[in-house]
């Protein structure tokens, strides 16, 4: 990290971590939350095409969709609680450290040149290419 970059770091999270560890904690929590939503419902898509349309299996059907979605809604946010509490302990244990080291936040946003910005486009890449995979196999395998 150079010093731009480290400068970067300081000024961004000075502003991202005034809310509180609770509050983005709570905030990763409801963000799992509704992605445990879309799970269940896309695994309940793809459940009972045609077939049988009685009753009994409209029935059976939906205890199926309560049971997913009282399982995953939980599940995705408690995932989704705990990554978020461990990514703002991690980010602040770093901006303390940098305080303590001798660092100051700069007055104003500080400008990175192209060659700062290379890991954050290698990362935004990497991200871009497994978004495609999953598409691709979401839609070749429906």
């Amino acid at each position: 990290m150079n010093e731009r970059q480290r400068d970067m770091f300081l000024w961004k999270w000075s502003r991202s971590r005034r809310p509180g560890r609770t509050v983005i904690a709570i905030r990763g929590a409801v963000i799992g939350a509704v992605g445990g939503l879309v799970f269940a419902v896309i695994l309940l898509s793809s459940m009972g095409h045609g077939g049988n349309r009685s009753t009994a299996a409209v029935l059976a059907g939906l205890q199926q969709g309560w049971l997913m979605l009282g399982l995953s809604i939980p599940a995705f946010a408690a995932m989704g609680f705990v990554s978020a509490y461990r990514v703002f302990s991690s980010q602040e244990a770093m901006y303390q450290s940098l305080l303590r080291a001798g660092a100051r936040v700069p007055e104003q946003k500080p400008v990175l040149v192209v060659g700062d910005r290379g890991p954050a486009v290698a990362v935004a890449i990497a991200v871009a290419v497994i978004v495609a995979f999953i598409v691709f196999v979401w839609i070749k395998l429906g």
